[in-house]
């Protein structure tokens, strides 16, 4: 279990951003850089991020506060509520921003244009300010102010299909519909990509002071992803779902006694493990599957032959067997049999956040793991407006008669005296 810390030696202690935005991606990028020791403040609109609205929720109770997705997004950070369309909520949005080292700005582009928070708009007043921008399709384009969202991009950069890719079936597999993973897979990949952009911007920042923007299409962050399949379309290789086009079999998943296993052995030392695994059947030896690039060429004809005998065993009986033989091989875990990963557990990858009353609620952690910088998990994510009164307070030096007089204007939340 990861347990709430101090900030001890994190790698960008002292960084200060400030997250604004309603996107995913957006959220993710500044939750890494949270994670990594930085201040992020996360403002929000009085109604709160639409991840709240999202769930899942405990109980399948809709809770603004305990949204599963939210929760995972926004921990290590800070939030305040402010209506940054409103002249006083810019206000509060610019005295934040001077002094901030980052702006996370992620949204159509059409809304951010009304935001008027670019770098151009706040390099007079904070010329070293970091803003990375994170848009559907980027800020320039034809695509430029179209909306999107995680199955426009996926679908608009190809990934979803080439997703049903092989060895899903046997023969005509061109036909195959296009599929999309269960989860925001394109705002994870963005906000990876931002994170990274953005302490590149800041290590360049280190030696000439200079600020900068960094303009992210998500778009583009899924298209860079299939190096095989983009190579594939350049080269003009016909039905990029043949068997013949991805080289190596068996690299494949195939169901076997108790659900799906994955079988990793196209190189000839792994394939010879499966065969003896096998039992060294007759049908291994033929010329049609002599090496790696004939067997996925005669792919219709081996993975029946593969399938006769997973089909006999349970997924743990062939990974057992698979150690003992050295070919990589799991059983496909279904979401609730990785949640109860042991080794996930002696990792200690796990978030615990107590929920008063009710227990924990168990979420991802940190995949990374630094020996002189580690991963900390320093506080949940906020409650609505849950640091809006210290931060206009302690941090902007508004008044308590002002604060109580922009709560009442509907600018930020109301605050209880």
């Amino acid at each position: 279990m990861v347990k709430e810390t101090a900030n001890t030696a994190s790698a960008l202690a002292g960084l200060r951003i400030v997250e604004c935005g309603s996107s995913a991606a957006g959220a993710y990028c500044a939750r890494l850089l949270g994670d990594a020791g930085a201040d992020v403040l996360k403002v929000e609109p009085l109604s709160g991020d639409p991840a709240r609205r999202r769930g899942p929720f405990p109980d399948d109770v809709p809770d603004l506060n305990w949204s599963g997705l939210f929760l995972y997004l926004n921990y290590n950070k800070r939030g305040i509520t402010a209506d940054l369309h409103n002249r006083r909520g810019r206000d509060i949005a610019l005295r934040l921003l001077a002094g901030a080292d980052v702006l996370v700005l992620a949204d159509s582009a059409p809304e951010l244009d009304r935001l008027r928070l670019y770098y151009d708009d706040l390099r007079e007043m904070n010329p070293s300010i970091i803003v990375t921008v994170i848009t559907p399709y980027g800020l320039t384009g034809p695509y430029r102010n179209y909306t999107g969202d995680d199955l426009t991009a996926i679908n608009h950069g190809g990934l979803a299909y080439v997703t049903p890719g092989l060895p899903d079936i046997i023969g005509g597999s061109d036909k195959e519909p296009p599929l999309r993973a269960n989860t925001c897979l394109s705002d994870i990949e963005a906000g990876i990509q931002g994170a990274a952009a953005t302490l590149l911007a800041a290590i360049n920042r280190s030696f000439t002071g200079q600020g900068d923007q960094i303009d992210l299409s998500i778009h583009s962050a899924i298209a860079a992803m299939m190096p095989f399949e983009t190579a594939q379309a350049v080269y003009n290789v016909p039905n990029d779902r043949e068997p013949r086009t991805f080289g190596i079999q068996p690299n494949t998943y195939i169901p076997c006694k108790d659900g799906y296993v994955v079988l990793a052995a196209w190189m000839q030392a792994n394939w010879r493990g499966l065969k003896e695994m096998m039992g060294n059947p007759d049908w291994a030896e033929s010329e049609v599957f002599v090496d790696q690039y004939e067997r996925a060429r005669n792919w219709d004809a081996l993975q029946p032959l593969l399938l006769d005998w997973t089909i006999q065993h349970t997924g743990e009986e062939i990974i057992s067997k698979a150690r003992t033989s050295g070919v990589p091989a799991f059983p496909a875990y279904t979401v609730p049999q990785m949640v109860q990963s042991e080794h996930l557990d002696a990792r200690e990858f796990w978030v615990h956040v107590e929920r008063p009353g009710k227990g924990s609620i168990k979420l991802p952690g940190y995949p990374v793991r630094m020996s002189q910088t580690p991963w900390q998990f320093r506080r949940p994510a906020p409650r609505l407006g849950e640091h809006t009164l210290e931060t206009l307070e302690g941090e902007l030096g508004y008044s308590r008669a002002d604060i109580t007089m922009i709560s009442a204007a509907g600018i930020i939340q109301e605050i209880e005296e």
